[in-house]
């Protein structure tokens, strides 16, 4: 088995690890009579630890230098936060369990920069969208699993799932290369082996590119977060839904997101320029929230998951590779580990102002999926502008070349 490819089943098991137990934990601590305050601080827990920790996670990936640990240590806390949940099933113990959770997430950074270590830059988005895809296919399994087993099995056994699959996770990392043998070609010959200073690896902040794309990535992140993980179930149950369509609407979003974040790296969606792509996906991420709360039949609000799918997928991963364009090798964990804690604050605020929205309309969901739908906008019309200057500026290159010459 090639190291790629085990990358891939780790990162599919680390995902199915942290996702399995999430559809059910805010129904299951709430019966265990968790008041809902006490549900949203262990919820928000979750992304506050990654704010926190992502960019420093990332410059100590970059002065270790090594990642095969840190990916050993991710799958780790990701199992062991479910062993924490099973032996105290209290909203005390789920707290401690999505602190270490949370830290497993900070850790992803070098599931990344271990497989794209030697990958070309033209290479680099076909690769990150094997990440991508193997991500989501690992919450895709979680999401199922714990549709069909939570009530049946109850929490517990969601739990040891986890704590098995991060288990798994662990022991096929420990066989992982910190240089992969089949890259070997590609290693300079005259790479130094010395940690850069903490100085140099915290300049990747002043990259205007991280910021503006880890802009486009927290509106996609914090609309994710605030539609299907949250209200677009209240918006179901408002038209009719059942359970179990609530439940076909996750799955036609993860396997989009799947789908989406497998293609965004591979013919014909390479051959089309990504300013039109992550264009033309963030309107389409606008236009899901504004018919969110227009349409009347489940079955349409069902049909258009897609939408938000295929949004995540390609403004995701585009997204990603293009924050780390022109970021040194030896920096790229810091770059990215930024470019994460910045799209987590999106995560946190968006879903926070919706709320606040609902809140003060009276539990009207329409003005806060709008105020998310112009926001999809505001991206669109920055994204067109960003690429827009971007041509004109190489145009100018070529002129000044053709000058020259």
């Amino acid at each position: 088995m090639s190291q790629n490819t085990k990358l891939l089943i780790i990162i599919a098991l680390f995902w199915f690890a942290q996702y399995i137990y999430v559809p059910n934990t805010a129904p299951y601590l709430l019966a265990q009579k968790v008041t809902a305050d006490f549900v949203g601080i262990i919820v928000g827990i979750y992304g506050g630890v990654q704010m926190s920790l992502r960019f420093p996670m990332g410059m100590l990936a970059d002065w270790l230098g090594r990642h095969k640990l840190i990916i050993v240590a991710g799958c780790a806390f990701s199992g062991s936060a479910s062993l924490v949940r099973i032996m105290e099933s209290t909203g005390n113990g789920f707290l401690i369990a999505n602190v270490l959770s949370g830290v497993a997430s900070s850790l992803w950074v070098s599931f990344m920069l271990l497989s794209t270590k030697y990958v070309s830059p033209e290479r680099m988005q076909t690769q990150i969208g094997y990440l991508f895809a193997a991500n989501n296919f690992g919450i895709m399994l979680a999401f199922i699993t714990s549709a069909v087993a939570f009530e049946s099995m109850g929490m517990d056994f969601l739990c040891w799932c986890s704590a098995i699959s991060g288990g798994l996770g662990v022991l096929l990392s420990l066989t992982l290369k910190e240089d992969d043998p089949a890259c070997a070609h590609l290693k300079k010959p005259d790479e130094q082996k010395v940690r850069p200073p903490v100085k140099d690896l915290l300049m990747v902040a002043a990259r205007k590119r991280i910021w503006f794309f880890a802009f486009l990535a927290s509106i996609q992140q914090g609309v994710t977060m605030t539609t299907i993980m949250s209200f677009s179930n209240e918006a179901a149950l408002r038209i009719g839904g059942t359970s179990y369509e609530m439940g076909v609407m996750t799955i036609v979003f993860i396997l989009m997101n799947v789908v989406s974040s497998y293609y965004s790296g591979k013919p014909p969606f390479t051959r089309i320029s990504q300013g039109f792509m992550v264009s033309s996906a963030l309107a389409l991420l606008g236009l899901y929230c504004f018919l969110s709360v227009i349409v009347t039949h489940i079955y349409l609000l069902i049909i258009i998951q897609v939408f938000l799918g295929w949004s995540f997928g390609f403004v995701f991963s585009i997204a990603t590779s293009e924050a780390i364009v022109g970021v040194e090798q030896y920096r790229r964990s810091s770059a990215i580990g930024l470019f994460q804690a910045l799209f987590a604050a999106g995560m946190t605020a968006i879903p926070v102002i919706a709320g606040r929205i609902i809140e003060l309309d009276g539990g009207d969901l329409k003005n806060a999926f709008f105020f998310q739908g112009w926001l999809c906008l505001v991206g669109f019309i920055a994204t067109v502008i960003f690429y827009w200057y971007q041509r004109r500026s190489h145009f100018k290159e070529a002129q000044s070349s053709d000058t020259a010459s």
